[in-house]
């Protein structure tokens, strides 16, 4: 029966559907457990149960791949924090509490995205071509929205035009050393996230606020 019911149109057509998002998976348990420059565009389409040329139907090469997985990954926590700009009435303090308070819940501790990360890392140096797509195509928009939420302080006389404006970075600092810290500390070291989300958007708010 189950042979049957896989030969009909309508499940083909949802089996392919679903094939990229089976594609990322596979390549994301590749990637995990190999590195980036060891993992075969073979290897992944074995885990998927695909043939390399599937592969090729959704994805340029193992580059373009591996950029889609971490799109995919962020996709859904990236335009929440995109509509919470959008739409948020209140002050720009607590659109900045709201926004942050999100991405530690969800992004922050989500350790698929962080061993992303971390192969990010240690693949820099090698794949530079990887860590610049990365960089257009994931961190620059994320900079982006800060920058904006940011402007939107600066406009409502909320937060003081300073060049905090133009280095965005200083203020998601502390989540990049708390993605460190967990990578190298968290067994032995932890973190209480708690207490140091509420002291990181004490030193922005304070940082960033006019007075």
């Amino acid at each position: 029966m189950t042979d049957i019911l896989e030969g009909r149109p309508e499940t083909r057509r949802r089996r392919k559907a679903e094939r990229p998002q089976e594609i990322i998976e596979a390549a994301f348990a590749e990637f995990s457990r190999n590195g980036y420059s060891t993992t075969t565009l073979d290897q992944i389409a074995e885990r998927a149960g695909v043939t390399k040329g599937t592969i090729y139907v959704y994805f340029e090469n193992k580059e373009h791949l591996f950029i889609s997985m971490v799109r995919e990954f962020t996709k859904s926590a990236t335009e929440t924090v995109q509509g919470m700009l959008e739409n948020h009435e209140a002050s720009t303090a607590e659109l900045l509490r709201a926004q942050f308070s999100f991405i530690y819940e969800h992004i922050v501790e989500d350790r698929r995205r962080r061993e992303v990360l971390r192969m990010l890392i240690a693949e820099a140096a090698r794949f530079p071509e990887l860590a610049d797509r990365y960089h257009a195509e994931i961190l620059s928009p994320c900079l982006e929205m800060l920058k904006q939420a940011i402007q939107r302080g600066i406009d409502r006389g909320e937060i003081r035009n300073a060049s905090i404006i133009n280095n965005p970075q200083v203020v998601i600092a502390p989540i990049a050393l708390v993605d460190v810290w967990l990578m190298m500390f968290d067994d032995r070291q932890p973190l209480d996230l708690k207490a140091y989300f509420d002291a990181h958007l004490d030193v922005v708010l304070n940082g960033l606020l006019a007075k």
